[in-house]
């Protein structure tokens, strides 16, 4: 039996994440559920991503079912109407990492956890929050590993192995948030 499913967000961050984990005596296995990515073409691109650093890096991984049920994406869809940006991420945290805990249930792992905690743009107050609610829910426990201190070696391991490294969180909504705040600088710059 594995200790750790780790919810797997992309290959980029999972560069970092499994290592990390591996140094702790942990062999996770890394499990892709990301509903909220658009387009369809980018979520291939980020499984893709995904698969090659685990072949690489010898790592068991599980790719759940890539259209999510209709409950789960009719709150989604209710997520991106939300009135601010944090109200946004905290359903679709909510919903990925209730994924990740009833994935983790169901295979008779005891713990998961998330390599969104690699991110320095992401709330990670929001992530303990939904992580803690999905293991309560779900009879398992949430571990938060703070990884931002790693983020800048997740570039390089990136381009070391060649792997897609995405420009925005994954919604339609922060597609266009990051483009509008690239365009921002270069106006500034």
């Amino acid at each position: 039996m594995h200790g750790l499913l780790l919810h797997v967000c992309c290959g980029p961050c999972a560069t970092v994440a499994v290592p990390a984990w591996r140094d702790r005596g942990v062999e996770p296995v890394a499990w892709f559920h990301n509903p909220n990515i658009q387009p369809a073409a980018e979520l291939e691109r980020r499984v893709e991503s995904t698969r090659r650093y685990s072949r690489a890096a010898g790592l068991e991984l599980l790719v759940a079912e890539r259209r999510p049920e209709a409950a789960v994406w009719r709150e989604w869809v209710a997520a991106l109407a939300a009135a601010t940006p944090d109200q946004r991420c905290a359903v679709c945290l909510g919903l990925r990492l209730r994924a990740a805990a009833a994935a983790a249930a169901r295979l008779g792992v005891p713990r998961f956890s998330t390599t969104l905690s690699v991110s320095p743009y992401q709330r990670h107050d929001l992530i303990v929050a939904a992580g803690e609610a999905a293991a309560a829910e779900h009879g398992v426990h949430f571990v938060y590993l703070d990884l931002r201190a790693t983020f800048r070696e997740s570039y390089a391991e990136s381009r070391r192995l060649d792997l897609y490294r995405q420009a925005y969180c994954g919604c339609a909504a922060s597609k266009w948030e990051a483009w509008h705040e690239r365009t921002q600088r270069k106006r500034a710059g």
